[in-house]
């Protein structure tokens, strides 16, 4: 079995008309140092740097910290549990809040 290391491609998917490519890695620099902690898919962070769909609207993450425009069960803490989530492949897909939608400037 090949050991996964920090930095190897993970996996290429394609969602609502954009590509990404997933790396192995770390969130935090504690875990990179534990030798109890091994690399996870790292997925982008669409809060700190938001992608567009062609039409404007704005990627999210199933485990994406909800936003002020919620519209879920109260309590819910990630996208994945809002209504205008809307799911695309492997773990990343689609806010589809009118008030978010990135107008054409």
């Amino acid at each position: 079995m090949t050991k996964i290391r920090d930095g190897d491609l993970y996996k290429i998917v394609n969602v609502y008309g954009r590509t990404f490519e997933l790396y192995y890695g770390y969130y935090d620099e504690i875990e990179r140092k534990s030798p109890y902690t091994e690399p996870i898919p790292i997925y982008p962070s669409f809060i700190d740097e938001p992608v567009y769909t062609a039409d404007g609207y704005p990627f999210a993450t199933e485990m994406q910290d909800i936003c002020s425009h919620f519209l879920g069960k109260e309590g819910e803490d990630s996208c994945f549990a809002c209504h205008h989530f809307k799911k695309g492949d492997e773990l990343i897909g689609i806010c589809k809040c009118e008030q978010r939608l990135k107008k054409n400037t």
